[in-house]
């Protein structure tokens, strides 16, 4: 059966046409944040660095139990444990990025700037951190899944043998806690950081439930998403939306979301 293919495209437009001006200022801007996020490191001060050597030196002491921490989640894995992983696994995928676009044209809608900039924060996070930057490092990981039976050591950089060898990082685990961390960087409370950081988490631990990924793996991804997440929201925390054009790479299909306030026109164009 071939593939689904599903074009979203959303207009949160007011206007009568679609200026060339805001839709370049907009890729400009997705360019400027990948360049910023690109070349961070090179402007690092100490406490960035010793962040970074904290999460990196987590993440080699993780790999040095994933094989019996692994061992023990599947020792306890039952129905109840593959039903809520098969829940909550797609919001690491296709729903994070469905739930982005909700918050942009929810925001939009009610007016509520907060709720449009935690969708769209969200939305870009995932492009970057779960779109580029986990899959560049897992192709130069080369990392057998668990399901493949090569044992937790077993890594084959920049290997040529397909799409089996993906398992460091997480794409799930990196795309879950983008979306959560850019969108708990807009609110103080305790309450929506709380439901968001739990479905990223529940999302962690239900890929190494379905033998996808080693617990190190997950806890690359999470760093990942979150780091990458925290950049962009620190990079957009004064600046106000009145365009944009975000496109939007879904597991079945591709899409585009355009954006021009104060109005929402929605628009679903599916197919198969």
């Amino acid at each position: 059966m071939k593939r689904a293919t599903t074009i979203v495209i959303v207009f949160l437009a007011a206007g009568d046409c679609l200026a060339a001006n805001p839709i370049s200022r907009e890729v400009q801007r997705y360019l400027s944040d990948g360049k910023d996020l690109a070349a961070a490191p090179l402007h690092w001060k100490r406490e960035q660095w010793i962040r970074f050597a904290e999460g990196t030196a987590a993440v080699a002491a993780l790999y040095t139990a994933d094989r019996h921490l692994y061992d023990a989640v599947q020792r306890n894995r039952s129905s109840f444990s593959d039903d809520f992983a098969r829940t909550i696994t797609p919001f690491g995928g296709h729903r994070a990025i469905e739930m982005s676009v909700l918050l942009i044209a929810g925001g939009a809608l009610s007016r509520d700037p907060r709720m449009r900039d935690a969708g769209r924060d969200s939305l870009e996070a995932e492009l970057w951190a779960a779109g580029v930057v986990t899959p560049l490092l897992k192709r130069g990981f080369g990392r057998a899944r668990p399901s493949q039976n090569q044992g937790a050591h077993s890594f084959d950089p920049l290997a040529s043998g397909g799409r089996g060898r993906e398992s460091f990082p997480s794409g799930h685990a990196t795309n879950a806690f983008a979306f959560a961390t850019a969108v708990a960087s807009h609110y103080d409370n305790w309450v929506v950081p709380t439901i968001v950081y739990t479905m990223a988490t529940g999302v962690a631990i239900s890929r190494v439930n379905d033998r996808a990924h080693f617990p190190s793996d997950v806890l690359a991804g999470a760093l990942i998403g979150r780091a990458v997440a925290k950049g962009i929201a620190a990079r957009h925390r004064n600046g106000k939306v009145a365009w944009t054009v975000t496109p939007i790479v879904l597991p079945r299909g591709l899409g585009a979301l355009v954006s021009w306030n104060p109005r929402v026109y929605p628009l679903f164009i599916s197919g198969r």
